[in-house]
């Protein structure tokens, strides 16, 4: 045991405290010696014991017990090796019993799989890591930091030694000046032939018609026939059979570029004698002029038949794409110029595809149009949608409290069943997520009312005006999927409470994944429904669903049927229904639009014709509206979202509500110029732009030509396949060269749109891309066992070979310390009392003197001192000076009383007493002289008499 003091500089303090109890021992002239004694040893030990808290004094303990924390990589190039588990097992079996472990398991990041414990067993790793990288140093730093700082503690790494990000080494060395010691066990994996395709690259820009060829590297550690295929999107383009040599080789295809547009070329190399097929593929972007084309999307046929004839009329190449055949990919859309939603409803298209039509347009600058329709707009259900997002108008409507009320009836099947999905979606929350949306939809006067089911019925949400919407949102947000499924009580129920509400429409919608329970007369109970003006829709969720009831529900209670196959449509559904239902959005008003002066094209200078129709939505706040009803609804708007432009026309094009635009003169010159100003306004960049992928990073590098301005701002926003953005600052690293980097450890593709910036605006920009084929673990194969005797002689670890030597080396010394600082102020707060206790409580001298037991014999000899020295001065003023016939009377009596003393004495002293009661009956020396003292004191007293 030893002692510790943290802040020492605090003893000074007794100085002043030694001044202040000398002081009060000086000042206190009158009190008895013993009694200042005392009460100056307790104030010194008051003072001593604080000044011990304030250097905060502890007890130091050494440490018995080792702390050990594994990291276990977990990256693609362990390949799940079993022994790492198994290691770990017989590790832990022999260690003490009070000794403890961790585990961390390390991908691309680092995480916590156990936490500290001292059971001999060592659990299945569970945790899941991105293992397309590993950062062996982030999991390094993690272990450390676990690590008590008094804890006799280390690190032990489980690793192939392959690294792809970060820097192990250095991290090593760190944390071992930290005082804790890292050691490595290596688990090398087989390693046999390799072949691997490097990089494929393809001029950036080429023009239609051009001549240009791919290079393609190709790495291998033996030599080997191989086939290399090249594929311009899926179609196969060219094929070569090479002889691969150990080491980098170099190959070329040449291609003619046919077709405009944004063109990934894929190559796939295949050899006779290779261990990995993961890195058998490469990509490459390439961009070709020429003619823009425009996607048309239609949602009911027809609907966009006018507007591809004036486009066509244009001399603008339009490209109609049915729903099912949307790119997958975001650079799919890259190909084109502008999109155009026709009559198109959000529960038509699913939420990735939106997603990505929403990135188009806000980072690849790409043009967004929406036309109207009785499927398009609210009416489609595209509220909170990314589509509403990029368009310049909200789907519902805001400040109409001049609108027909609605009462809104929602039942919900909470069963079981409702609380999978697949593919990790939960149906139960994704049903909540609808039943919120469509409250959302909803005005003030509006009401709403939700009820889930099981076997029974529970009232989630009382009938009530929609004025709450926190509330009821938090209620809807407690149902929890359980129990079976019986759905007449239910809807039963959801009748009774929408037969009450004070609304001018009554609607209700039933939800369900499942059969119902038990065989009830639906169809009377629907038609008491209709009696009184209450519509019923249904949702079928799913294959297990009764779709045969769910449909024939609909059709009795006048409403709609949804088979919801694709669970995430269900929020559209909810809010398309909850749009109809109202049918307040669709404005049938005979009418020709106002211009308000604001983004008006040319063609609509000219005189415009009327329209019969439109759906009412709500123009945002920044955007521009050319055209509106007489209601103040916008019939034109169009804004800047992003790099792209988005136009809503909220009128039909197929003639039903605009017929006379159809047939109007300036039609297909007014959609060639809304064309026009969708698409990308920028200029392309003159640059030459490079991309490259090294170590888990991806690097963009601008090369600015000879001649040209120098930009002032140069940023890149890279989008990656999960529609992930991230916006980096390209920093000049040479003359005329710019670079950026952006962590891309994911397979897969990144595309980059290069901006140039003047004065905050841009006016310049440049799309290219960067596909990681496959991950940077299937690299070459590397040496990794050296690499960690490399990273442990920096930080002078030691590569362990057996599982005993995890707990069984030994470790730097460690204390543990233990506060003391809250006992010693309990024991300064004990004596502090006693001092009191000393100063206040008079009490008899010898009292005190007992409480100092070390001072008791030099206070009596003290006392026998002034006896004697009262009694030299009596005797001396006796012989200088004769008593007079009164003193000597007076005095008589105390000299007998003496004489007799003496003689007693004398005779005492003569005698043999063998008796001990005799002996304890002589006077001590002491006692004599106090009582000759009190008589001579007695008899002065009388003297002085008068």
């Amino acid at each position: 045991m030893g002692i510790d003091v943290q802040q020492p500089l605090f003893f000074l303090l007794a100085i002043p405290a030694l001044l202040v109890v000398v002081h009060w021992w000086r000042t206190q002239r009158q009190m008895p010696t013993s009694r200042k004694a005392l009460i100056a040893s307790l104030r010194s030990a008051v003072f001593l014991l604080l000044i011990l808290v304030l250097a905060g004094v502890q007890l130091l303990f050494p440490v018995q017990e080792k702390t050990v924390v594994f990291v276990v990589d977990q990256s693609a190039s362990m390949k799940d090796d079993p022994r790492l588990e198994a290691f770990m097992r017989e590790a832990v079996s022999q260690k003490r019993p009070n000794d403890r472990y961790a585990v961390v398991v390390v991908g691309s990041t680092a995480a916590v799989d156990q936490p500290f414990t001292i059971r001999n067993e060592v659990q299945q790793i569970g945790v899941e890591v991105n293992r397309h990288a590993s950062n062996l140093a982030d999991g390094i730093r993690l272990a450390a930091a676990m690590v008590p700082s008094n804890a006799r503690g280390k690190v032990v790494l489980l690793s192939d030694g392959i690294e792809t990000h970060g820097d192990a080494g250095k991290e090593t060395r760190l944390v071992t000046e930290r005082g804790i010691p890292v050691e490595a066990v290596s688990f090398q994996q087989p390693q046999g032939d390799e072949v691997l395709l490097s990089s494929v690259q393809v001029p950036q820009q080429l023009y239609a018609g051009e001549e240009f060829s791919i290079r393609v590297d190709v790495e291998s550690s033996t030599a080997t026939p191989a086939t290399l295929r090249l594929y311009e999107g899926n179609r196969e383009a060219g094929r070569l059979q090479v002889q691969l040599d150990k080491g980098r080789n170099q190959f070329l295809f040449s291609e003619t570029a046919m077709e405009e547009g944004f063109h990934r070329y894929r190559v796939e190399v295949e050899a006779v004698r290779d261990t990995v097929q993961a890195n058998n593929t490469g990509s490459a972007f390439t961009q070709v002029a020429g003619v823009p084309a425009v996607m048309v999307v239609e949602g009911t046929p027809g609907a966009a038949d006018n507007l591809v004839s004036a486009l066509a009329a244009g001399n603008m190449r339009v490209e109609p794409t049915d729903l099912a055949l949307l790119p997958k990919e975001l650079d799919g859309y890259k190909q084109y110029a502008a999109i155009v939603l026709a009559n198109v409803s959000a529960t038509q298209m699913a939420e990735a595809d939106m997603e990505r039509i929403r990135t188009a347009v806000r980072d690849l600058g790409i043009g967004l149009i929406m036309t109207g329709g009785s499927e398009s707009f609210g009416m489609g259900g595209w509220f909170q949608t990314p589509i509403e997002e990029a368009l310049p108008v909200h789907m519902d409507l805001r400040g109409k409290e001049e609108l027909p009320s609605l009462g809104l009836q929602l039942v919900i099947d909470k069963s079981g069943s409702m609380s999978g999905g697949g593919m990790g979606v939960d149906k139960m929350e994704l049903a909540k997520e609808a039943a919120i949306r469509a409250t959302m939809m909803l005005q003030p006067q509006d009401q709403i009312g939700v009820i889930a089911f099981d076997g029974t019925p529970w009232e989630v949400v009382a009938p009530q005006n929609v004025t709450d919407l926190p509330s009821i949102h938090q209620s809807i947000g407690r149902i929890v999927a359980d129990g079976g499924t019986d759905i007449y009580p239910a809807l039963e129920m959801g009748y009774g409470r929408v037969a009450k509400m004070n609304a001018q429409r009554k609607h209700v919608i039933l939800l369900t994944d499942g059969h119902s329970g038990l065989e009830d007369n639906y169809e009377a109970l629907l038609q008491r429904m209709v009696n009184e003006s209450v519509t019923v829709s249904t949702v079928a969720v799913g294959d297990d669903a009764d779709t045969q009831l769910m449909e024939a529900i609909a059709e009795w209670g006048n409403g709609r049927y949804y088979h919801a196959e694709d669970v995430g449509s269900l929020p559209t559904i909810f809010s398309k229904e909850t749009a109809l239902a109202s049918r307040t959005f669709i404005v049938e008003k005979p009418q020709i639009p106002e211009r308000t002066g604001a983004g008006l094209w040319p063609a609509l200078r000219e005189s415009i014709p009327p329209l019969r129709a439109y759906v009412a939505t709500t123009p945002k706040q920044t955007a521009e509206v050319s055209l509106v009803s007489a209601d103040d609804d916008p019939i034109l708007a169009r804004w800047q979202y992003g790099l792209g432009r988005a136009v809503a026309w909220t009128s039909d094009l197929e003639g039903k509500w605009a017929p006379d635009w159809v047939s109007w003169g300036g039609m297909s010159r007014l959609w060639n110029e809304i064309i026009a100003w969708s698409l990308p306004q920028i200029e392309s960049g003159t640059w030459k732009t490079q991309t490259s992928v090294d170590n888990g990073k991806g690097k963009v590098t601008v090369t600015v030509p000879t001649g040209v301005n120098m930009p002032q701002e140069l940023d890149a926003t890279v989008v990656n396949q999960q529609m992930e953005r991230e916006l980096i600052r390209l920093k000049p690293i040479a003359p005329g060269v710019w670079e950026g980097e952006f962590p891309a450890a994911e397979p897969g593709s990144y595309l980059i749109q290069i901006t140039e910036k003047a004065n905050g605006q841009v006016i310049a920009g440049q799309t290219t891309g960067l596909t990681v084929a496959y991950s940077p673990e299937y690299a070459m194969p590397k040496d990794g066992e050296q690499v960690l005797k490399s990273w442990l002689e920096a930080g002078e670890g030691a590569l362990l070979t057996a599982p005993a030597e995890v707990f069984s080396r030994e470790l730097p010394p460690k204390w543990e310390t233990q506060p003391i600082g809250e006992w010693l102020l309990m024991l300064a707060a004990l004596l502090w009392p006693l001092d009191v206790a000393a100063r206040r409580l008079q009490l008899p001298e010898r009292w005190w003197t007992r409480f100092m037991p070390g001072k008791q014999r030099a206070r009596q000899s003290e006392a026998r001192s002034d006896q004697q020295s009262v009694l030299a001065k009596l005797q001396q003023k006796r012989g200088s000076q004769q008593p007079s016939f009164v003193e000597r009377e007076r005095l008589d009596p105390l000299r007998q009383a003496e004489t007799a003393t003496t003689r007693t004495q004398t005779a005492a002293s003569g005698k043999k007493s063998s008796q001990a009661e005799q002996v304890e009956k002589q006077p001590e020396p002491q006692e004599q002289a106090d009582e000759t003292l009190n008589r001579l004191l007695a008899a002065k007293k009388r003297k002085n008499r008068p």
